[in-house]
């Protein structure tokens, strides 16, 4: 009974006061898993009747700046939400749902759905990374996304920075170009906006950016869409960062691809043309596949 009552009281302090609800739950020495999974719960709750104000407070009180971003961004490459793995939570989700601390910062949630041609329901397991904010509270900071299924670890993110080559070889400035791009992607890079505007005013012509580049992206946010031409996608995810692969066309002519699925086939190509310009490859051209 007292459990029940330490419940409601949670309940209504996160439907009235989310910060409030969050100083509270630190303050009642609540594990983290147990804050994960009031998350979860609360946010299917808004998911199920459909109160955006709410979601958003648990979205801004649960997820760092940098994960708010990508799940943003992982909406716009997938048309599912990455906290659920889905575009809607059948109400026996949250009946089924629990958290469980995996190792070190890593916990996992799962609950029951229904999935495309089965008939009976199965078990959704989201693996994810948190910290710790200022005030100490629970902070998640990754959520691993469906191609990722079950795996986690902070392994995901040893992804080396890449330092451009543009003076050596074609080939050789397609490929440390392309991983130098995507490195703050795979990262969640705080200043992501930043660093991908650094490195296409460095390493593009101007041409380029002011003609086909620009054209590009305007006729993807016409189309509601924040597509990245250079990436052909609106994320890069860290597990895809492992599939990068160059193909030679000709001596200025190369195709960048990368999987996005591995289960499931998916995968990314771009076509990308270079010159050299001053002693100095730079990308001069660009042809989604």
């Amino acid at each position: 009974m007292q459990k029940r009552k330490y419940l409601i009281v949670l309940v209504l302090l996160f439907l009235f006061a989310p910060m409030v609800g969050a100083q509270y739950v630190r303050a009642q020495h609540v594990t983290k898993a147990e804050q994960i999974k009031f998350f979860y719960d609360r946010y299917m709750d808004c998911i199920e009747t459909g109160n955006r104000k709410m979601g958003s407070d648990l979205l801004r009180s649960f997820l760092t700046p940098e994960m708010q971003e990508k799940r943003g961004r992982l909406i716009d490459a997938t048309g599912a939400d990455p906290i659920l793995r889905a575009q809607d939570v059948p109400e026996h989700g949250r009946q089924t749902l629990t958290c469980r601390h995996l190792e070190g910062n890593w916990f996992e949630v799962a609950y029951r759905s229904f999935s495309w041609g089965v008939q009976d329901t199965v078990t959704i397991r989201i693996p994810m990374r948190t910290e710790e904010d200022e005030k100490g509270r629970v902070r998640i900071n990754y959520i691993v996304p469906e191609w990722g299924g079950s795996r986690y670890g902070d392994y995901l993110f040893d992804i080396q920075c890449q330092r451009v080559i543009d003076r050596l070889d074609a080939r050789i400035f397609v490929e440390t170009f392309f991983k130098a791009y995507v490195y703050p992607y795979a990262t969640m890079s705080p200043s992501l906006e930043q660093d991908l505007e650094q490195l296409r005013k460095r390493y593009c012509t101007p041409s380029f950016l002011r003609g086909k580049y620009a054209a590009i992206k305007q006729e993807y946010l016409e189309d509601g869409e924040s597509i990245d031409p250079l990436i052909n996608c609106a994320d890069f995810d860290a597990f895809w960062h492992p599939s990068i692969r160059v193909d030679s066309i000709d001596s200025l002519t190369f195709w960048i691809g990368y999987d996005t699925d591995g289960t499931k086939g998916w995968h990314k190509d771009i076509k990308m043309m270079v010159t050299m310009e001053k002693g100095r490859f730079l990308l001069s051209d660009i042809e989604a596949k």
